[in-house]
């Protein structure tokens, strides 16, 4: 069974469906068409009185409070667990473009965890974490 979650548009896809302009609000169906059944990026939604569609998720914006909440807590445990990492390595390109983000932690069930990164904007926001934390963080070059 696929969590339903509510989102909101953030642009306008009149082209693919008729109505469907910036703010409509729908929910996700999970794997829906060809788009959605062979790509992450693209979800299936259900809008109601207009249709289904697939869409890219960085064309919606989750306004589910139960799913936020939920996002949220799991965010609180994840930063809570962090606080236990080690051997953080920042990984840079020839000319210091982020590669990816590297590090060992334990989990809240006391397992030990090794965490790679490559999306930037996601292991910026760890970074900062960590220096806000001070913990040092090595950088280095990625062959």
């Amino acid at each position: 069974m696929y969590e339903r979650i509510q989102v909101k548009l953030k642009v306008d896809l009149t082209q693919y469906l008729k109505g469907l302009i910036a703010g409509t609000e729908g929910y996700t169906i999970g794997n829906y068409g060809m788009w959605s059944r062979s790509n992450d990026n693209f979800t299936g939604v259900h809008f109601p009185g207009l249709g289904k569609l697939d869409v890219l998720w960085s064309s919606l914006e989750i306004v589910d409070p139960k799913y936020l909440e939920k996002m949220e807590d799991e965010k609180k445990k994840r930063l809570e667990e962090y606080k236990s990492a080690r051997n953080i390595t920042k990984y840079v390109g020839p000319r210091g473009g982020f590669k990816y983000l590297s590090f060992e932690y334990t989990d809240s069930n006391g397992i030990g965890v090794h965490y790679s990164n490559g999306f930037k904007q996601e292991s910026e926001r760890i970074i900062e974490y960590f220096k806000e934390m001070d913990y040092s963080i090595e950088e280095k070059l990625w062959k």
